[in-house]
């Protein structure tokens, strides 16, 4: 039986020897020779995230459009190099099998050509994306506790402030009394496209540079709210 490959990397994954594309093929390379597998191509997505649908990656397109005639299987290093989101791995694994295509993933051996196989790969695929929401739940959290502490948080200083040493964030007196000015006026029920225009008229620069833009200002009150 003929089999396509499929590996993937997101950038931040380049470093990781055993992420890397080359280790992802070597272990297909070797799957299908220990199975008897024709592997005919293998085809490959570099510096693209997970939770890109596959059909919206260019490798992961390429790879459906070259099984679309069916009696092929796919094999991936790892479940997560094909699907990070539970809709996207159901539908794509209910696709395959409409079609008669199968689909192994090596590192948790699951062999999707059968009915167990299939069902063990969509719970993956939720503990998957649970993950994905647990690491995001957490960056936020840190980023709060990093904010409320007034520690940088990224390379571009927020208006109000600007950085001091290590990194920390120090208040800017003339923003403070702009972003005060913004809230007044706010909190008189004036629009947010009101509020930039007096900040032009009153010859306040934004901290870029440029004009005043309404949804600059509906940024910087929701981030004065937040501190």
């Amino acid at each position: 039986m003929n089999a396509v490959g499929y590996i993937r990397v997101s950038s931040e994954e380049q470093a990781d020897s055993g992420l890397g594309l080359e280790a992802q093929r070597q272990r297909i390379e070797a799957f299908c020779t220990m199975k008897e597998l024709v592997l005919t191509e293998v085809f490959e997505d570099a510096g693209v995230s997970g939770g890109k649908a596959l059909s919206t990656r260019e490798g992961g397109a390429a790879l459906l459009r070259a099984v679309r005639r069916g009696r092929e299987v796919v094999v991936a290093a790892k479940l997560d190099r094909l699907f990070r989101s539970v809709a996207d791995a159901a539908t794509t694994i209910a696709d395959f099998d409409r079609k008669g295509i199968g689909l192994v993933a090596i590192s948790e051996g699951f062999d999707m050509t059968n009915p167990y196989g299939r069902a063990m790969a969509q719970m993956a695929s939720v503990f998957a994306e649970l993950e994905r929401a647990m690491i995001r739940e957490r960056t936020r959290n840190a980023l709060g506790v990093k904010r409320c502490r007034g520690e940088r948080i990224s390379r571009h200083v927020p208006f109000g402030w600007d950085f001091g040493p290590a990194g920390s964030l120090v208040e800017n007196v003339h923003e403070q009394r702009a972003i005060r000015t913004m809230k007044a006026l706010r909190a008189e029920g004036k629009s947010y496209r009101v509020i930039a225009a007096r900040l032009e008229g009153e010859g306040i620069a934004p901290k870029q540079g440029g004009r005043w833009q309404h949804t600059a200002v509906k940024c910087i009150l929701a981030r004065a709210m937040r501190v």
